[in-house]
């Protein structure tokens, strides 16, 4: 039983460091989609402003600017679905993991309670002795 105990405990441990991992990486891929987020946004105000244009090659260069920043915030769109879709999929293994992890742990819990009630036993048996003993000896002399 003992070993038992040890071996779920061990167990326990190696899922519990599982579940540590995949939150870091669920921390880690919310921070990448914050990132994209932002990104875009700043792009989307770089795309706003606005100068004056005095000449056609102003012009010309002013909208390949922003041809050019409304690319990379397309990128960036396709980049965070991607990013998003990803989280989705590293929360759905976290909740996997943590269910794993919260059944070992359970089986761990009942297996302690069988050990202790096991000893419970164990040490009424040896106390009845004694008792029997002492009331044996009690009346003998």
């Amino acid at each position: 039983m003992k070993d038992q105990i040890q071996t779920l405990s061990r167990l326990a441990d190696l899922r519990g460091n599982k579940v540590r991992q995949m939150l870091g990486r669920v921390t880690y891929q919310q921070n990448l989609c914050q990132r994209y987020r932002n990104n875009i946004a700043g792009l989307e105000r770089l795309c706003s402003f606005s100068v004056p244009v005095s000449t056609p090659l102003q012009r010309h260069n002013q909208q390949q600017y922003k041809a050019t920043l409304h690319k990379m915030i397309e990128l960036q769109r396709r980049e965070l679905i991607l990013a998003e879709e990803n989280l989705k999929r590293i929360q759905r293994e976290l909740m996997v993991a943590m269910r794993n992890e919260k059944v070992v742990v359970q089986v761990m819990e009942a297996k302690i309670d069988q050990w202790q009630q096991l000893l419970a036993r164990q040490e009424q048996k040896i106390q009845d002795g004694l008792a029997a003993q002492a009331w044996m000896r009690g009346r003998l002399a």
